[in-house]
């Protein structure tokens, strides 16, 4: 029963996103993850945000953290981002974003529960700097495969930490189509609200995400 339950929210989102005329990206992040020190991990990522419509990158960043597992439930970190945002006139708005993250977990039964908490400071050439705050929660279903087929639900909010309210969210319904000891691969759909002039605009992503740790 809740395996339909949760086919059934994701097809769902699919049928919303294909009824509707909202934006629509895909999205592809890859990423190393290597342990050189007990408890001590570092990861490399790199992601692409792509338009099908205008056949165009809208984003494409490149990440470094490194993380302590200082407990089994907990882990905290520093990470920094160097992104570029296409702006759609023959140029790309370059970002700097140091983070520091602190993530906690906990199993209920046969659930998995997550909660990620990150701080960032986004730094740009030509508009103002400001830091913001993220926080994503996570519910992964028991696996149904010995391959670690397991559905997940998530959601995720962004709030600027000087004077403004939360003006980015996302809500995933996603599938860990494969998981073993050094590969995890994941696909989902999202749909994004997103304040723009104070105007909340909707758009649907269909996303891919390789993880590979050495």
């Amino acid at each position: 029963m809740q395996k339909l339950f949760v086919i059934l929210l994701i097809l769902a989102g699919l049928n919303s996103f294909a009824q509707d005329d909202r934006p629509f990206e895909l999205w592809n992040k890859n990423q190393v993850e290597i342990e050189p020190w007990d408890k001590i991990s570092i990861t490399v990522a790199e992601k692409i945000h792509y338009s099908p419509k205008r056949s165009t990158l809208d984003l494409k960043y490149g990440e470094i953290l490194i993380g302590h597992q200082v407990l089994n439930w907990l882990e905290y970190g520093a990470g920094f981002r160097l992104s570029s945002a296409n702006l759609q006139i023959g140029e790309w708005l370059q970002e700097n974003r140091p983070m520091l993250f602190v993530n906690m977990g906990h199993d209920f039964g046969k659930f998995e529960f997550d909660f990620y908490n990150r701080f960032e400071y986004r730094t740009y050439k030509v508009l103002n700097n400001y830091f913001r705050y993220r926080q994503s929660l996570r519910m992964k279903f028991p696996a149904i495969t010995d391959w670690g087929m397991q559905f997940y639900l998530q959601e995720e909010s962004f709030l600027k930490l000087n004077g403004y309210d939360t003006h980015l969210a996302r809500f995933y319904s996603g599938l860990t189509a494969f998981e073993k000891e050094h590969i995890e691969i994941k696909i989902y759909y999202a749909l994004q609200r997103q304040e723009v002039l104070n105007h909340w605009l909707s758009a649907d992503i269909l996303g891919l995400n390789l993880s590979f740790e050495i």
